[in-house]
């Protein structure tokens, strides 16, 4: 430790310089930020928000240089591209237990965006898993492998893109993308080494008044564990959790086309989204829900969402029917959610309804290509482990307390999961997620979580998860 003190003092003493710039972008920062009405399409298109960064958000806090507007004008072009852009680094290690099966992964991830010449940026992200030991830790066969953990070697690319942006108006991004705002189709940020990305394009348009415009086409995804992008979907991936269409083939999804529309009022006290997506051979669907956020004092709130959707069958050709899954897709859902926040304890209870005609897919259940498995979906019923997508058409509710400690940084989220399913015996899904991020060390979040979901297949067996997991964000 004594060796090290001169070198922190050597290195903090030579960016004293850079922490007086920095204080001033901060205060450059608030008052534009003060100047601006607080809507979602203000805080989504912005120079510095950086879209296509998966680690946005994230309890560990991931950060983001942020140039203000004044020091970028007097920045050359050399210093835009190369100085004021932005990179993180996420290291994460894992270990899974499912059903008794052993699971150890662990991966480095680089995600770098340059800074914006004539509105032009270009950026990646880089995913290094399970360089070495991963054959003698881990299954042999790649499919055992445990839901949300990859156990395979990976050194790929996952992004690669380019940006144009004009003003806080239009963003564009092309390439091998992420997406980040659309309900279907997201990153999965439950997964601890890699996300899913799609190849494609996407654009989000703000025409001011709270509204947020956003549209994309794809042509392929990155999924689970695989190197470089095809048109597999979860349904017919070489991973299969055990819940009963996976691993139907080797035809995919040629592309999928989706549009959505956003909208809220200062604060978000009232939010609503509407979206269409057309997974081709597959479904078409139209997805909507809104958000009531009802504030008594700084304690205490409540929330009110409502949520619904329909789908009908895309293409003659459609996958799941053709392998034997249904003579049709058809089906309608709606939701509902109540929440309660008091200080430091949350609770949310949630219901959802999925019927459709008897002879279709699932009994009238949803079509989910890219959340299938992974329990990544919208639906206010959605375990950690599965829900309502991964069985059948039918019924579901959900109950989930939370409780916040040490200024929010330790947080323990029981969950209960009731499924009176259609086609399979109904089940009951028990959870508990544990998170802490440690303030000491900002970046450093240790996650722990366990499920167990009784009647998890047709002949009645229960299945149960564990995971262990530290990350780090830099």
């Amino acid at each position: 430790m004594k060796k090290l003190l001169p070198v922190i003092l050597m290195v903090t003493s030579g960016f004293s310089y850079a922490d007086e710039q920095q204080i001033e972008q901060v205060v450059t920062q608030e008052k534009e930020a003060e100047s601006q009405p607080e809507t979602t399409d203000n805080g989504y298109i912005f120079r510095g928000n950086y879209t296509q960064n998966p680690y946005i958000g994230m309890p560990s806090g991931g950060g983001t240089q942020n140039v203000s507007e004044s020091e970028f004008a007097r920045d050359n072009v050399a210093q835009k591209w190369f100085t004021d852009g932005t990179w993180n680094v996420f290291g994460a290690a894992s270990y899974v237990d499912q059903n008794g099966a052993n699971n150890y992964g662990y991966a480095v991830n680089i995600f770098g965006q340059t800074g914006q010449v004539a509105g032009f940026s270009f950026g990646g992200l880089l995913t290094v898993a399970n360089p070495f030991f991963s054959s003698q830790w881990n299954p042999a066969e790649p499919e055992n492998q445990a839901q949300g953990l990859s156990v395979m070697k990976q050194v790929t690319p996952q992004e690669l893109f380019a940006e144009y942006q004009y003003s806080n108006i239009i963003q564009a991004d092309a390439g091998w993308i992420g997406i980040s705002n659309s309900p279907w189709m997201t990153y999965y940020q439950n997964n601890a080494l890699n996300m899913v990305t799609y190849q494609g394009a996407v654009v989000n348009v703000n025409p001011g008044g709270g509204w947020l415009l956003t549209g994309f086409a794809i042509n392929g995804a990155q999924l689970l564990g695989e190197q470089g992008f095809s048109q597999q979907t979860m349904y017919n991936s070489s991973f299969d959790n055990g819940t009963g269409t996976g691993n139907i083939g080797d035809a995919g999804s040629s592309s999928t086309v989706a549009a959505g529309a956003s909208w809220s009022t200062p604060g978000q006290m009232l939010s609503f989204r509407l979206w269409g997506y057309a997974f081709a051979d597959y479904a078409n669907m139209a997805y909507a829900d809104t958000t009531i956020k009802l504030p008594i004092n700084d304690d205490l709130g409540f929330t009110l969402g409502f949520q619904g959707a329909m789908q009908g069958q895309n293409g003659d050709g459609n996958i799941l029917n053709n392998n034997g899954y249904g003579n049709s897709v058809s089906s309608n859902m709606v939701g509902t959610q109540f929440g309660f926040n008091y200080s430091i304890f949350g609770l949310q209870l949630g219901y959802n309804n999925i019927w459709g005609p008897s002879d279709g897919y699932e009994a009238g259940g949803l079509v989910s290509p890219y959340t299938y498995q992974y329990a990544t979906d919208p639906l206010y019923t959605t375990g950690w482990i599965q829900g309502m997508i991964e069985r059948s058409s039918g019924q579901a509710y959900k109950i989930a307390p939370s409780l916040s400690l040490l200024d929010n940084n330790l947080v323990i989220s029981p969950s209960y999961q009731y499924y009176a399913t259609t086609l399979v015996p109904a089940s009951s899904e028990y959870d508990l997620q544990v998170s802490y991020s440690m303030p000491q060390v900002k970046g450093l979040t240790f996650f722990g979580a366990y499920g167990y979901v009784t009647n998890a297949d047709s002949d009645g067996n229960g299945v149960y998860q564990g995971q262990l997991m530290v990350s780090y964000l830099y």
